[in-house]
Formats: C-alpha cells, structure tokens, sequence
C-alpha cells in the first residue's frame, strides 16, 4: 500500500501534533443496529473513520474508509457534525504521535453489501451491533452519536 499524507507529513515533522482531517461515520440497519469495527492495533471497537488523503474530496475519503474497513458500499451520506474540540479530538497515540482532529461527521442509512474487512491492517472485523455498543467507544467516537441526535432534533449538523 502507498504512503499516505499522514505518514508523508510524519517523516519531514517526527510526532509534533497536527492538525488533521477527518471523517468519521454512523452506519444504521434497519434494525437500529450500528456498524462498528475491531481494531487492530488496541482490539476495541470504533466507528469507520479515516484520515484525508490528498487530492480526495471528503466524499471520496468516506467511501472509500468504509470500503476498505467493512466492505459496506455506502449509498448516501448526510454531514451531522463537525467536531474540532481539542480536549476531546486531541489524541497521543503508544508511538508518541500527536494529532488535533477536524473531524467530519457522516450519517449513513443507505447501503449495500455484507460487512467484510478489506484493510487487515487497521480492522480486524466489521459487523453491527446495539447502539448501546457506544458506550466502549473513545470519547471523540462517541461524541458522533450526539452529533446524530442533534441533526435529528434539528436538521442540522452539530458544531462543536
């Protein structure tokens, strides 16, 4: 797989934070259920979500996440937020890497496809499960399903 921006910016800059663009997605079934996956590299579960690449649109890069982690086509996507909170997006990964995420959040009720992991590097399986399943999520992920519950009371996306 080729070097992405991120890793490109991460040889000229070492672990320096930075600000980086994001996306994160809600993907529901009909039954209420969400769709999380299984992260490889701490085994807990998370929301599709990926980094900007360059020269990709927003649109692009979600689909493209969501592709590659769970194998779901995704047919129509809706903004619900947009969430540039440093105590909360700001995250220091085990290698010392420091990123502020300018994360864009997606809503999706439209799909096709099984979920099926494409990238094992990043995501060990995708499947749906409770909405409850939220709870284990990080604070940031989590914060998607407030954004999901603001656009739904008032038909617009969340700042924050």
């Amino acid at each position: 797989m080729p070097e992405g921006y991120i890793g490109k910016l991460r040889r000229k800059i070492g672990s320096a934070k930075i600000i980086h663009p994001a996306m994160r997605i809600i993907i529901e079934n009909e039954q209420g259920e969400v769709l999380f996956v299984e992260r490889t590299d701490n085994g807990r579960i998370g929301l599709p979500a990926g980094a900007l690449e360059e020269n990709e649109t927003l649109e692009e890069c979600v689909r493209r996440e969501v592709l590659e982690e769970t194998g779901i086509e995704v047919l129509e996507l809706v903004v619900i937020g947009i969430s540039t909170r440093p105590d909360i997006e700001s995250v220091r990964y085990p290698n010392g890497d420091e990123v502020q995420y300018f994360t864009v959040e997606f809503y999706g009720s439209r799909w096709q496809g099984k979920p099926a992991v494409a990238d094992r590097e990043e995501v060990k399986r995708a499947r749906f499960l409770a909405r409850s399943s939220m709870a284990d999520l990080p604070e940031n992920e989590r914060s998607a399903f407030e954004s999901l519950d603001y656009f739904k009371k008032h038909g617009r996306p969340m700042l924050k």
